[in-house]
């Protein structure tokens, strides 16, 4: 018997692919067939400078946002030394310092190619954008909240960079960040000076005497636990169907009240279709965001303070609040918890910032004098209940709307937009990015749209996939039962 030995010095010859290491039904795959498809159709501009193709560079940007991978000193290493992403970015081999730089120039083409996303979802059939629920939540900015410039500093500033002689007292009173920005090198006295007129007109936008000095654009909000710190505001949009993220809208406003019509704008021309419904949380309930639906024809589903407390099971445990007094719509009254009517007295306007807001009171004088519950009702001092309400005519008929149980099932669908909301901010974690500016804020988030959307719709086609290969076993079992013969199938 001749026995064989294995010889580990033995030279062997092969023929290996870029791709040999990335298995058949890789999201790498599915990235770069996205990117490579749509390239040619969004005409983006080889610059010159470029060190290395541009779509190579941008494969390899999304791949690693999909990846949860925020480094450009990162980035540049698996690029060099990783086989998927070898074959996600052709092998091209950028320094750290090119991945920043290309991510600066190309970042405005991110909103583009999550445009194509939403392209891509409608003509494969999964979604007709029929039904888009928004919401906003906050993104903390690169800024501490102590390093601020003050209105009183920028005077001192521009005196000095006047050349006016100051006391040494005054200045030392300076705080860091104003100093930094004097002592500066490498910009001239005259960006100085612009730069500290930028921050003023920054303070008088925001109405405060203090602006943050890294990132001007941003603004003190609260968050969910109610501390104050410097952020943005952006608004999303997300489809109920296929939860892909439709817009990205960042903005310096602390609340959302007036930001509905800015989002569904951008969602109609993201999309290409104009959804035939909008479900929004209780605070974008206003004139300005009812007319708006109502000029383009969209229904809207935004339910009362009341109304969401209600869903909630949140209602106030007084049993005489306002809570528990039911709104009869066809008599135009609210019943009370002693079930008596209390009917429309009178109508006033009061003066808002933004739009002027109807309010309508209801009372019933006699039924108040002689009510049992009285001194559990109203105060001493008080004659009579009063109910007051908005009685703006859009939102009364938003009110009524709401109170119907097909609506409340359809406004349910809103529940859609938190869950994209999740992922960016614990996957993601895009309050690390380290982005200034309103405009450079939305365009990093668009690439985590677009990353977040890629996954959906990688999830959605595998699933597809999956359930066409289910009903083809489904079907051979079927016959094999039926017609009594062995069925034997290769499913690929």
């Amino acid at each position: 018997m001749v026995k064989g030995y294995n010889d580990k010095k033995q030279l062997k010859f092969g023929l290996e692919t870029l791709d040999s290491n990335v298995p058949t039904n890789h999201i790498s795959r599915f990235v770069v067939d996205f990117i490579e498809e749509c390239w040619p159709m969004l005409e983006i501009p080889d610059k010159a400078k470029n060190a290395f193709p541009p779509l190579s560079m941008m494969k390899l940007l999304v791949y690693s946002k999909i990846e949860h991978i925020e480094s450009a000193k990162i980035i540049s290493s698996m690029a060099k030394y990783h086989d998927i992403y070898k074959f996600v970015c052709d092998t091209i081999r950028p320094s750290e310092r090119t991945v920043q730089r290309f991510r600066s120039e190309y970042e405005s083409y991110f909103e583009e190619f999550v445009r194509m996303t939403l392209k891509k979802a409608s003509d494969l059939g999964f979604t007709d954008f029929n039904h888009v629920a928004i919401d906003g939540s906050i993104k903390k900015a690169y800024n501490s909240k102590h390093n601020i410039i003050t209105k009183k500093e920028t005077e001192i500033m521009l005196d000095y960079l006047d050349g006016l002689q100051i006391p040494e007292e005054k200045f030392n009173k300076l705080h860091k960040p104003a100093k930094n920005i004097l002592k500066y090198k490498k910009l001239s006295n005259e960006d100085k000076i612009n730069l500290v007129y930028d921050i003023r007109t920054q303070m008088e936008f925001a109405g405060k005497n203090f602006i943050p000095a890294n990132d001007i654009e941003a603004r003190f909000m609260k968050n969910k636990k109610g501390n104050s710190q410097i952020s943005y505001n952006f608004q999303s949009a997300v489809d109920y169907k296929t939860k892909l993220i439709c817009a990205i809208n960042v903005v310096q406003d602390p609340t959302d009240h007036y930001q509905l019509p800015e989002i569904v704008d951008k969602t109609i021309t993201n999309t290409n279709i104009k959804p035939e419904k909008i479900s929004a949380d209780t605070i974008y309930l206003n004139n300005i965001s009812l007319s708006y639906l109502a000029d383009k024809n969209i229904e809207g589903f935004i339910p009362t303070r009341k109304q969401s407390k209600e869903k909630i099971g949140n209602l106030n445990e007084n049993p005489y609040h306002k809570d528990h007094f039911h709104y009869n719509i066809d008599e135009d009254c609210f019943i009370c918890p002693e079930n008596q009517k209390l009917h429309f007295y009178k109508e006033y306007t009061t003066e808002q910032k933004e739009n002027n807001k109807v309010k309508r009171i209801y009372n019933n004088y006699s039924a108040c004098k002689q009510c049992k519950a009285r001194d559990k009702c109203i105060s001493k001092k008080a004659t009579q209940r009063n109910i007051t309400e908005n009685g703006d005519r859009l939102q009364r008929a938003m009110w009524e709307k709401m109170e119907k149980k097909e609506n409340k099932e359809e406004y349910s669908k809103r529940s859609c937009v938190e869950g994209p909301f999740g992922v960016l901010k614990q996957q993601f974690d895009i309050e690390k990015e380290v982005v200034i500016g309103v405009k450079e804020t939305e365009d990093r988030l668009n690439l985590d749209a677009l990353a977040y959307n890629l996954i959906r719709l990688y999830n959605i086609e595998q699933e597809n996939k999956k359930n066409k290969k289910d009903d083809i076993k489904d079907l051979c079992e079927h016959i094999s039962a039926t017609e009594q013969i062995e069925l034997k199938v290769t499913i690929l």
